[in-house]
C-alpha cells in the first residue's frame, strides 16, 4: 500500500475506520498511518478513525463524522437547533445524542460532544442525504425536546430569551401535535411543564 493508492481510495470520504482500511488493503502496515500523520497528510480523529488532510470541512461532513466516530448517535441539541436556524449558528462544538456514555472528543476539525439518553429516548431523528451519505439528524421537535431535557434550568421566559431563539422560524417549522406526542414519550412532568412554557412564548410573543 502506497500513499497514492491510499489517498485515491479514500478521497472525498469524510472519515474512515481501521476496518475500512483493512477492507481495501488487507495486511497493510499500520506504521504507514503513523508516518503519514507525521508528514501531515493524514489526520487521526480519534482511536481507529481517520481522514485525509485537506478534505472538505463543510458542516455536513462534520455531522457525518459525528455519527460515525461514536455510534449509535444522531446530531441534536445546539447543533441541530443551529441547523434549523433556530439559534445563531455555532460550529466549534458538534453536539449529538447517544445511548453510549457521555463523552467529548477534541479533534483537528473541532470538538464532538455526546450526551447520553436511555434507549427508549433514542428516537425522533431523520436521515439527511448529502453526497450520497446519510446523516442522522434530530427532527425539529426532538431537537427541542432533547435541548429541554439536557437544560433543566431553562424554565422561565428570560431563560429562553437568553438563547436568542428565532421564534418566527420555529413557528414555521414545528409540528405542535408531534411535539406534544414526543413529549409524552419522555414521561417527565417537569419537562412537559417547561415545554408548555415555551409553547406559550411561541404562540404569544
Amino acid at each position: 500500500m502506497n500513499y497514492i493508492q491510499f489517498a485515491k481510495t479514500f478521497q472525498g470520504v469524510p472519515t474512515f475506520s481501521i476496518a475500512d482500511i483493512e477492507k481495501y488493503f488487507p495486511g497493510y502496515e499500520r506504521e504507514n498511518l503513523l508516518n503519514w500523520q507525521k508528514k501531515g497528510v493524514l489526520q487521526r480523529i480519534r482511536n481507529g478513525w481517520y481522514r485525509l488532510s485537506g478534505e472538505n470541512q463543510a458542516l455536513e461532513q462534520a455531522y457525518y463524522i459525528a455519527n460515525k466516530i461514536y455510534a449509535p448517535s444522531y446530531i441534536s441539541l445546539e447543533s441541530a437547533l443551529a441547523h434549523y436556524a433556530w439559534i445563531p449558528e455555532g460550529v466549534f462544538t458538534f453536539t449529538s445524542v447517544s445511548t453510549l456514555k457521555t463523552n467529548v472528543f477534541d479533534t483537528p476539525i473541532g470538538r464532538f460532544r455526546y450526551s447520553t439518553v436511555k434507549p427508549s429516548l433514542f428516537f425522533g431523528y431523520k436521515i439527511l442525504i448529502t453526497d450520497g451519505r446519510g446523516i442522522k439528524m434530530a427532527e425539529p421537535e426532538k431537537a427541542l425536546l432533547d435541548f429541554l431535557y439536557f437544560h433543566p434550568n431553562v424554565r422561565a421566559t428570560t431563560d429562553f430569551e437568553s438563547y436568542r431563539f428565532n421564534l418566527s422560524q420555529m413557528r414555521s417549522d414545528l409540528n405542535i401535535e408531534k411535539l406534544n406526542g414526543y413529549a409524552t414519550l419522555f414521561n417527565i412532568p417537569a419537562l412537559s411543564k417547561r415545554l408548555s412554557t415555551f409553547i406559550h412564548i411561541l404562540k404569544h410573543d
